[in-house]
């Protein structure tokens, strides 16, 4: 039988409102500095919770088995008020206002912890790959597909020759805000005569600007080149295409086989665009790989470089 105890006010308020309230107050503050997720506030609360429990159980009883059992029921029941209350919006999770900079720096860290994580991944760089093949790897932050260890990858990640252009195909560049301002910067350091981008979009709008190449050669010219959804490019998921039904003719499908008992199946569309140099005697400088209008989510996962020694082969 619980001790009488137990029901006075200051028991009461120890068991439902502390923990429920320290946790609230720590996700407040550390939320806009750590990024947060659902999974990390529900552990937060839980664990303050647990602790509230068990500190209670010490308390009010005195046998072993007692302590246990009490912590457990006295965690369960805070646990229930707590996540009852949060789920019917009564108590919403708290939110902080963020400035711009804060915002900033949160996506930065997101963006930093996920280019990490596919760092650790990627296949490294062939050892055969010139430098008309630009290395694109401080960029990367998303991969190719499934990539993991029970998959047969149908197209291994490495150099690619599509269309007759070789590729250094790894990862992606992914453009993962809107309010992005793109990927600045991309050193190239060489005179061409063309590049060619392996690039593509996850989805998008018909007739929509979804990226854009922006080209800084020698001097003062710069020569921008617009990807327009359903003209250079479409949906990376093939079951998805232009409101004409008709896919652009430059798409290479990424395939992979999740098992040796299944056929290599399509499971991305890349697409390749060509940019002439109108300025060939002119050393290309470096590429800004900016978004373009809202509402699409651009990719970047390759750029060539043509010299102008094979401008006429």
């Amino acid at each position: 039988m619980i001790p009488a105890k137990i029901i006075k006010r200051k028991h009461v308020l120890w068991l439902w409102l502390f923990p429920a309230a320290f946790s609230w107050l720590l996700i407040y503050f550390l939320k806009p500095m750590g990024g947060m997720t659902f999974w990390m506030e529900v552990i937060v609360i839980s664990a303050f919770c647990l602790v509230g429990g068990f500190a209670l159980s010490l308390k009010v009883f005195a046998m072993p088995w007692q302590r246990l059992l009490g912590g457990l029921f006295f965690t369960g029941s805070s646990l229930c008020l707590v996540f009852s209350v949060a789920f019917l919006g009564c108590l919403p999770m708290p939110q902080r206002h963020m400035s711009a900079a804060q915002i900033g720096a949160q996506q930065a860290q997101q963006e930093s912890r996920m280019k990490t994580w596919v760092s650790s991944r990627i296949v490294p760089r062939d050892v055969l790959a010139d430098s008309t093949m630009l290395d694109l790897s401080p960029y990367y932050d998303a991969l190719l597909g499934i990539q993991n260890s029970e998959s047969l990858r149908a197209i291994s990640p490495g150099t690619q020759v599509w269309n007759g252009v070789k590729f250094d195909v790894r990862a992606k560049v992914q453009l993962m805000w809107q309010d992005k301002q793109g990927v600045k910067g991309i050193p190239v350091g060489q005179k061409c005569s063309e590049l060619y981008f392996l690039h593509g979009v996850q989805w998008g709008m018909s007739s929509n600007i979804v990226s854009k190449f922006v080209i800084h050669l020698a001097g003062t010219n710069v020569e921008t080149m617009p990807m327009v959804y359903g003209r250079d490019v479409a949906s990376e998921y093939l079951g998805i295409k232009t409101r004409s039904g008709v896919l652009p003719t430059n798409m290479f499908l990424w395939q992979e086989r999740i098992s040796t008992n299944t056929p290599p199946q399509p499971f991305r569309a890349f697409f390749i665009s060509r940019w002439i140099n109108p300025f060939p005697d002119q050393p290309v400088e470096t590429i800004d790989f900016a978004p373009g209008q809202p509402g699409s989510s651009p990719f970047l996962v390759a750029i060539t470089v043509k010299p102008i020694s094979n401008a006429h082969r």
